[in-house]
């Protein structure tokens, strides 16, 4: 119970520490650990200008091991053939992250088309049905 109160403390702190702006122009960091919307905006905006899209999904997953097997091979497919990376980062979902999120989604579908997903997927499995 202890240990459950002081990471609690821990973590509140860590959201209401806000580091002020310099002058030199610095982006703002809503908290020590997440940074804020600008922050993740920009990391999404250089990500995709050097040919990196990094497609995050958030949450408690729950498969059974085929999908994750093909879960695995999809992956490996949108790198190979589109550049994009999908990942799960789990359940702690910041401002900066959202953020990121949301752009780089925008800056898939400006690139690939807004059914990328939705084909891809189709594409995928019928690779993955040929291997098997």
């Amino acid at each position: 119970m202890k240990n459950i109160l002081i990471l609690a403390l821990i973590f509140t702190f860590g959201l209401s520490y806000s580091q002020s702006e310099k002058e030199t122009g610095e982006i703002k960091k809503d908290s020590i650990f997440f940074g804020n919307c600008k922050s993740g905006t920009e990391r999404a905006l250089n990500d995709a200008e050097n040919g990196t899209y990094k497609y995050i999904s958030y949450g408690a997953r729950f498969i059974t091991d085929d999908e994750e097997k093909f879960n695995e091979f999809y992956q490996k497919h949108m790198k190979t053939k589109y550049g994009i990376l999908i990942s799960n980062a789990g359940c702690v979902v910041s401002e900066d992250s959202k953020c990121y999120k949301k752009k780089i989604t925008e800056l898939i579908f400006a690139k690939f088309g807004n059914d990328i997903f939705k084909n891809s997927r189709i594409e995928a499995k019928k690779l993955y049905g040929k291997l098997e």
